[in-house]
């Protein structure tokens, strides 16, 4: 079994040198783990020691990610960048690793920008923004966003605030070469004095950024909420223990919202707690903090909050802020309507009940907000506003901008995208390039090969997954603190620009005496809704916290699950429908109807098949040891009962 090795001192004010020799990297299994290094959908995720940083018997541990940093920092210094930024979130060591990272870059020569004294945290949109706003050469923020406090997280940027994309496979390399250099003769990762004048407690872009939030929630949006503060309102948010309470306060407080005791807005949950607060974490099983899960929603104190009418509604951001969810209350005479659209509702008292929203049925809600709102200032055609969402989150939300253009006769396109916000940041990208270079109609041609022609003036409504994460582009291009950069929308997922707007609805409502329920259905049948019922089922392929062999066999046999299944259902990729069909059939219980096939095809890194009046989606999470089955259509029944008869498809001998 590897030991705990103290390799250096963390915080300390001396240059430091960890010898990285052949008998560490056997000792520590460094070529097996670089082997299997990946940046995935999320950055690199894998299984820490909450309790020993130095634990050589976890793959994720100082040793490990002095290499990914060294890595790093050899890459940086090759591309000629010679500033980074350094945030993170909550988690085990994550105040350990943004000193590691800052000592390993500065000792390359690269100045280090960190959050200023006494402020720890920096939730993932503001590293992202902040990186591309001060015009640096890249980050990177130490997050694993919702999953289990036993998980650690880095997640590299590039200088538009993106996840690295074209620079990732780079990383990878430089990992594996640095571990051959390593076991083959011997190598020095050299860490500079963690108060080395290259590391600068300068990164603070709050200010800049709500300047930038109120393009998306202009002032029509935000002036309801004094009224209806006026008349008792009151939201609760719910910051999981993580990144997002001393922000958050700062942008409340400058979009002048109160958040004093006694105000419209006030936090549970706010201390920073590496553990989230036991969050999660039900009948001896960690199912993480993310705000989607019923584990978590349920399990917050949101109903006696909303029983006692101390709130009004009650949000929930995740640790790292880039996930959101929120749970409401209706009228009782709503509650069987509501059920039967698809929403989640549990009794509260006589005269109410409490109704959970999915993160799809949110971003549905608000983009009709949005598309509303410019209608009503008239300026829905004065841009070509962009609905962009990944393949397996819900269809209905381009259902509301196919309809809106369809009515308002403004051209408000949809367009695809796979699982991983660094697509739309690559989208994004594109379109500042294409409208820099004055092209006379914008495009993009999707990972299907279809071709989507956005027209001259190109933004991002909204960019969706259906896990939670979205973000909101600009009306007009942001320029950086010194003009050398433009951006059409953020590269990264931003629950901060999420909760203000679900809050601005909230506040209107209030006045309005409706409720967030009454808004959906109103909206499912105003857009006549074709895609109302989504279901995703996850099916666990080993428990994540195992350690030891005991992981690796765990780790080998959903593996061998995750590659049979992943591979049958590739497999029908391309076919013609009879034959996709017969595959099917042929593995799906008995009795199981199949309606009639349209379409099987690769969606980025799942395989999509296409049904009359429905669609279906095989895919292995890239964050969780899971298998993703996503089903959408018209009938409820016929989603849930085809779904789950997909998760008990037999696959061939």
């Amino acid at each position: 079994m590897p030991a705990s090795r103290p390799l250096f001192t963390p915080f300390a004010t001396r240059p430091e040198t960890i010898r990285l020799d052949a008998a560490l990297c056997a000792e520590a299994g460094l070529e097996a783990w670089a082997a299997q290094f990946k940046l995935g959908t999320a950055g690199y995720r894998d299984l820490l020691d909450p309790a020993d940083f130095f634990n050589l018997g976890v793959p994720f541990n100082a040793l490990t990610a002095a290499v990914f940093l060294e890595a790093r920092a050899r890459l940086a210094v090759r591309r000629g960048l010679t500033s980074l930024h350094v945030g993170g979130e909550v988690r085990p060591h994550t105040q350990e690793l943004i000193d590691l990272a800052a000592r390993i870059y500065a000792a390359h020569g690269i100045s280090v920008h960190l959050r200023p004294a006494g402020m720890r945290t920096t939730p993932i949109w503001l590293s992202s923004f902040g990186v591309f706003f001060e015009e640096l050469g890249g980050g990177e923020n130490f997050t694993a966003s919702h999953s289990q406090s036993y998980k650690g997280g880095w997640k590299p940027m590039d200088g538009d605030g993106g996840q690295l994309i074209a620079m990732a496979p780079e990383v990878e390399q430089g990992v594996l070469a640095l571990v051959a250099e390593a076991a083959a003769g011997g190598t020095d990762i050299r860490l500079a004095a963690a108060n080395d004048a290259l590391v600068r407690r300068d990164f603070d872009p709050v200010d800049a950024y709500v300047d930038v939030l109120r393009q998306v929630v202009p002032a029509p949006l935000l002036e309801a909420i004094a009224p209806a503060a006026a008349r008792g309102f009151h939201a609760g948010f719910c910051t999981e223990g993580g990144s997002m309470g001393a922000t958050a306060r700062r942008v409340f407080a400058a979009l002048d919202i109160d958040c004093a005791p006694g105000g419209t807005v006030f936090f549970t949950h706010e201390d920073e707690h590496s553990d989230y607060h036991g969050i999660g974490q039900l009948d001896g099983q960690n199912h993480g903090v993310d705000p989607g899960k019923w584990q978590v929603y349920k399990n917050v104190g949101a109903q006696e909050l909303l029983r006692t009418r101390r709130c009004d509604v009650f949000f929930i951001w995740d640790p790292d802020g880039d996930r959101f969810n929120m749970v409401t209350v209706a009228p009782a005479g709503l509650a069987k309507d509501a059920a039967a659209a698809g929403l989640e509702v549990d009794p509260l008292d006589a005269d109410r009940c409490l109704v959970f929203f999915k993160p799809n049925q949110i971003y549905f809600m608000l983009t009709a907000l949005k598309l509303e709102g410019l209608a009503a200032a008239g300026a829905l055609a004065r841009h070509d506003w962009i609905t962009a969402t990944t393949f397996p989150t819900s269809r209905s939300i381009g259902e509301i901008a196919e309809v809106s253009g369809r009515r308002g006769g403004a051209n408000l396109p949809t367009y695809q995208v796979p699982v991983g916000f660094k697509y739309f940041a690559e989208l994004v990208g594109s379109l500042e390039q294409q409208t820099a270079a004055g092209t006379a109609s914008a495009s993009a041609t999707d990972v299907t090969g279809r071709v989507t022609a956005f027209g001259p003036r190109p933004r991002l409504l909204i960019m969706a997954e259906e896990s939670g994460g979205a973000a909101m582009g600009f009306a007009e291009p942001v320029a950086s603190r010194h003009g050398a950069r433009r951006s059409l929308a953020p590269k990264e997922k931003d629950a901060m620009q999420i909760g203000v707007l679900a809050l601005c609805l909230g506040a209107r409502l209030h006045v309005e005496g409706d409720s967030f329920a009454g808004y959906y259905l109103a909206a499912l049948d105003r857009y006549d809704t074709t895609y109302r019922f989504y279901e995703r089922r996850d099916l666990t392929l080993f428990d994540e916290s195992l350690k030891g062999p005991a992981r690796e066999a765990a780790k080998a046999a959903g593996n061998a699950r995750k590659d049979a299944t992943v591979a049958f259902f590739a497999s029908l990729e391309g076919k013609a429908p009879g034959q996709v069909a017969a595959a099917l059939q042929a593995g799906l219980p008995a009795g199981v109807a199949l309606p009639p096939v349209e379409r099987a095809f690769r969606a980025g890194d799942g395989t999509m098949i296409e049904f009359a009046g429905l669609w279906f989606e095989l895919r292995a999470s890239g964050t969780d040891a899971v298998l993703r089955y996503y089903m959408e259509g018209r009938d409820a029944a016929t989603v849930g009962a085809l779904n789950e008869a997909f998760t008990k498809l037999a696959l061939p001998a």
